[in-house]
Parts: structure tokens; C-alpha cells; sequence
């Protein structure tokens, strides 16, 4: 328990009326040299009882407190978790009731430990509070009545594991993933164990592992559900399909790739709720939102979207679809793969395995006579130079680079072997962005920034004095981290006459990044500096993102 944690147990139960300040003070103090939580500390001391201490931390977390000596305790719950699982955390299966476990607990804040305890025995799980004591009390009377079903378990897991508990584990898994707000799930076969990591806000936290007897039975069932080729094991798949959570449906898009130890398999998370956000949604000021609405106002021209994998370029892009979407205008995209389907506009994916490529498809889609097209990505010359006589026939295009600012999209081009009069003719935007961390707001604490810091945010943008920082402390609500999903920071370049003359003559990117940021363009570290003195996400972030700029 941390130290914010032991003091609000501790006042808790000085509130209650259970302990004297100077009690308080002094358990505190005997804290920063004994290790153990300050409930094991006061029942130590004789202060407080056991029974008194699970009552209170069951109000503090707001969970249900039980008494183990009244409780019947369902000896088919001792079937679903191993003994030694349940020694090593102590806890108790008390009850199951369809897919969910009750567990007696005396430590609600080992959220490791509830999940490892989830994801083995593929149920869900719902902790209540109770005594320690009771809890060893029943772990000890119980222990032939567990041990004995141990035993009839890994008998049946070294013949087979059951569907039905393959089919729990792989769903609890996908529940957990979207419920910390994870985009990927990664399940990476090891020699003893298969390692599951979660990507949430961009960073991968490792979960617990699933055993290594059971690794092909849930691989196979991702595959099955996914309608891949289970047998095929060598070569890599791709798949997709549909997964509800708590009422709410996700596409799911799948992708295998061989390693020494069996098959690698990330799974991608994508909410179809992200599919039309705003421009303001996605981090952007009012400013920016105004310089993006009069790109999209052109009637032709090329816009692009630059970063690097997993900057938050599609989403930019679906939501500029999603705000030109209109009756009177035929939208057609190419996307690899279709990531989120968009009512009222004509979505296709490429097939390399076909020749179905960007390039080929540009020159089918002019056939069909588009207002906008969309390109998922502009990989080689071919695809840029379709994508720019497109511009100049008169459509609006859209697509991504791989750069890592605005001007460096259109050095690309340049570098592509793309002539300089039609990029100077044709590109008319560049928006260069990154995804950084936003601050969880139960839990951000203020701070005044040393000279230091604030001498390095001047460096860049206008410091006001007397302006408060935040960083990241970690709750419950944010599994600890800190942080509760991304939010864009923006570098809008709009292509004005002089930079489109600058172009023509093939000049460098320092030389088009310095015309803009004159004509008022923020960089993309400039863009991040304003959202941390607005304490949206903190300098360190910023600073990690924004080391190249």
C-alpha cells in the first residue's frame, strides 16, 4: 500500500474513532523501515481488530465486507482456481455464479493479482473484503478438498484443455484488454509460457502469462474466431472479426506471424466510436481546427497526414472523411486493411496477393468519378505520383506519409523523385502529429516548475508566472499509471504561395519549416509545451514524443 493509501486508511480509522492521531503518526514513521501495510502494522499493535480493519478498508474501496465464519463457502468455486494460486495471494473462492468468481480478499489494491487470478481461471472476478485470518483459517481447512481437485485438473489439462474453459480464458482476456482501454493485445510464445502484453496509451504493461500447455488451444481459438486457417502454422495470417463488451461492439482485427516457439499473434482493438471524432476531440485548439476546416474547404489539392506508426494518422484522416462526408459527393478510400467501415462512402482495400495495389487502385478509382479520395498511405513513387495527378485533375486527396514533421512530408515527395512543380502545384496541407499521454483527472497532482523547467518552456512558447505544471500520481481508475487515454499534438502546414515558389526550387526542409513557423506555424514541441501548462499531460511526455523534431 502506498503512502497516499496508508494515509487514508489511517484517517479512516481515526475518523471511525479506531485510532489516535499520534497513533497514526507513529505507524507512519514505523512504515519508512517495516514493509507491511499499515492495517497489518495497527492489528499488530493491538490497536485495532482484524474484523474492525476489513470493515473499514471494505467502506474505504467500497466493496462488500463478509464474514467467513457465517458464509457458506460454494465448493465448486474451488474448482476453478489452483491452490497454490490462492496460498501465493491469499485469497478464497467463496461462490461462482455464471461466469463470475466471488473472492474474499484482504488486499483489494493487488490488481495483479485479481487479474493473473481472472485470466487462469478464464472467469471474472469480484473481490469483497474480508479477515486475513479467516481467510488462511479456510485456505488450511480446505486444503485436501483443493489439493485433491488440483490433481483431477492437470489430469484433464495434459490430455486436453475443455473448450468451454479456452473459450472463458481468450474472452477474459479481450474483456480485460478493453476495459484498461488497451488498443493491442500481444500473445508472444516463450519456452515455458506464453507472454500476454497490453498496449494502453501507446506504452505495452505486461499481464499475466498463459501456461504453456494451453497456448495452441487459444491461439487456435482467436484463429477460429477470426475464420483463419488453424492448421496453417507456418506462414502469416491476417483475420477480423466482432467482440460486445458491456453493450458496446469492437472490430477485432487479427494478425499471426511464426517465431521459434510457436505463433506470435497480436490482436487490435477498434472501437467504432473513434471512427467520427471531431477535430477537437482528437487534441486540436481552435486555431488548428479553423486552419483544417479551410484545407478541407478547397474544392482540390492534396492533404497529407505525417508520422510515424501509431501517431494517430487514420484516425486524422477518418475524421476528415467523416467531416466531408456528404449526399452530394462521392468519397472513395483504399485502405490497408478497411480499419473502421464509414456509412456513405466507398471503402476498399488493397490485396497484394492479387496486385491490387495503391497505385493500381488510383487508376480504377478515377473511373468512378470521386469528388475525394483517400489513400491509406503513399508508400513508393508510383502511389505519390497517382496521388498528385489526381490533385491536379481536380479532386481532394488525402493520405499519409511516414516523416517525422510537416515539412519533411514534402522533402519526401522531393526525395520520391516527384518533380517540384507538381508537389509545389498540388500539396496544399501537411498536418504532422504525435499521440501523447493525457493526465488522468482523479489523480493528477500540481506542482510549481523550478527555474529550470520553466527556463526551457520559455525556449519555446510564452511562460506566464505563476502558471501550475501537473504530473502523473496513479489510481484505481487508471490501473496506476497515470494517465487515461492520448490526446494530438499538431503541426499544421498550410502551403502559401511563397512556400509553393521555395518548392519549385527544391528547397530543404529547415528552410520550408522556417517560412512556416514565420507565417505563425506551431511545432509539433511547441503544440505539447501549451497542453502541459494547460495540465493536459506532463513535460516529461512532451519531451519523450518530441525528441526529434
Amino acid at each position: 500500500m502506498g503512502e497516499e493509501q496508508s494515509l487514508k486508511l489511517g484517517q479512516v480509522l481515526c475518523r471511525e474513532g479506531l485510532l489516535e492521531q499520534d497513533q497514526l503518526f507513529e505507524v507512519l514513521e514505523v512504515q519508512k523501515v517495516d514493509p507491511r501495510r499499515i492495517g497489518e502494522l495497527v492489528v499488530d499493535k493491538g490497536w485495532v481488530t482484524e474484523k474492525q480493519l476489513a470493515e473499514n478498508l471494505a467502506k474505504m474501496f467500497q466493496l462488500p465486507y463478509v464474514s467467513l465464519t457465517d458464509e457458506t463457502i460454494d465448493k465448486e468455486a474451488f474448482k476453478l482456481i489452483s491452490y497454490e494460486l490462492t496460498q501465493t495471494h491469499q485469497v478464497l473462492p467463496i461462490a461462482v455464479n455464471g461466469n463470475t468468481i466471488t473472492l474474499a480478499t484482504n488486499n483489494p489494491l493487488d490488481l495483479n493479482a485479481l487479474q493473473e487470478i481472472q485470466y487462469k481461471s478464464g472467469y471474472l472476478i469480484e473481490p469483497v473484503m474480508a479477515s486475513l485470518t479467516e481467510i488462511q483459517e479456510h485456505l488450511q481447512e480446505h486444503a485436501h478438498s483443493f489439493l485433491t481437485l488440483d490433481a483431477e485438473k492437470k489430469e484433464e489439462d495434459s490430455q486436453q484443455a475443455s473448450s468451454s474453459t479456452i473459450v472463458s480464458l481468450v474472452d477474459s482476456i479481450i474483456h480485460a484488454a478493453i476495459h484498461e482501454r488497451a488498443s493491442d493485445i500481444h500473445f508472444e510464445p516463450h519456452k515455458d509460457k506464453m507472454r500476454v502484453r497490453f498496449r494502453i496509451d501507446g506504452v505495452l504493461y505486461e499481464k499475466s502469462p498463459v501456461a504453456r500447455e494451453l497456448q495452441r488451444n487459444v491461439i487456435a481459438r482467436i484463429k477460429i474466431i477470426a475464420g483463419m486457417d488453424v492448421a496453417e502454422t507456418r506462414r502469416p495470417q491476417d483475420g477480423r472479426t466482432t467482440f460486445t463488451h458491456a453493450g458496446v461492439e469492437y472490430d477485432l482485427r487479427i494478425s499471426t506471424l511464426c517465431n521459434i516457439y510457436g505463433e506470435n499473434l497480436v490482436l487490435r482493438i477498434l472501437s467504432k466510436k473513434f471512427a467520427s471524432r471531431s477535430f477537437e476531440s482528437l487534441g486540436m485548439d481552435a486555431a488548428e481546427v479553423n486552419m483544417m476546416t479551410e484545407l478541407m474547404g478547397r474544392p482540390h489539392g492534396l492533404i497529407l497526414v505525417s508520422g510515424p506508426t501509431g501517431a494517430g494518422k487514420s484516425t486524422t484522416l477518418y475524421s476528415l472523411m467523416t467531416q466531408l462526408n456528404d449526399v452530394a459527393k462521392n468519397i472513395i478510400s483504399v485502405e490497408d486493411p478497411v480499419e473502421y467501415e464509414l456509412e456513405g462512402i466507398n471503402q476498399t482495400p488493397v490485396n497484394s496477393y492479387i496486385g491490387y495495389t495503391f497505385a493500381s487502385a488510383m487508376r480504377n478509382i478515377l473511373r468512378h468519378d470521386p469528388d475525394i479520395i483517400m489513400l491509406g498511405e503513399i508508400r513508393d513513387v508510383e502511389t505519390a505520383d497517382a496521388a498528385i495527378r489526381a490533385a491536379l485533375t481536380g479532386h481532394l486527396v488525402l493520405s499519409t506519409v511516414h516523416t517525422n514533421t510537416a515539412a519533411g512530408a514534402v522533402t519526401r515527395l522531393l526525395e520520391m523523385g516527384i518533380e517540384p512543380f507538381l508537389i509545389g502545384s498540388s500539396v496544399i496541407g501537411v498536418v504532422a502529429q504525435r499521440l501523447v499521454r493525457a493526465l488522468c483527472p482523479d489523480c493528477r497532482r500540481e506542482y510549481t516548475p523550478d527555474q529550470e523547467t520553466i527556463d526551457l518552456i520559455k525556449g519555446y512558447v510564452p511562460f506566464k508566472n505563476g502558471t501550475k505544471l501537473a504530473e502523473a500520481v496513479g489510481c484505481d481508475k487508471c490501473f496506476n499509471t497515470g494517465y487515461v487515454g492520448r490526446t494530438g499534438i499538431f503541426e499544421i502546414l498550410c502551403i502559401d504561395k511563397a512556400m509553393k515558389d521555395m518548392i519549385v526550387k527544391s528547397a530543404d526542409e529547415s528552410d520550408l519549416a522556417a517560412h512556416a513557423q514565420k507565417k505563425g506555424m506551431t511545432t509539433l514541441r511547441q503544440s505539447g509545451l501549451m497542453k502541459v501548462m494547460q495540465q493536459q499531460t506532463t513535460l516529461e511526455e512532451v519531451m519523450r514524443i518530441t525528441t526529434i523534431e
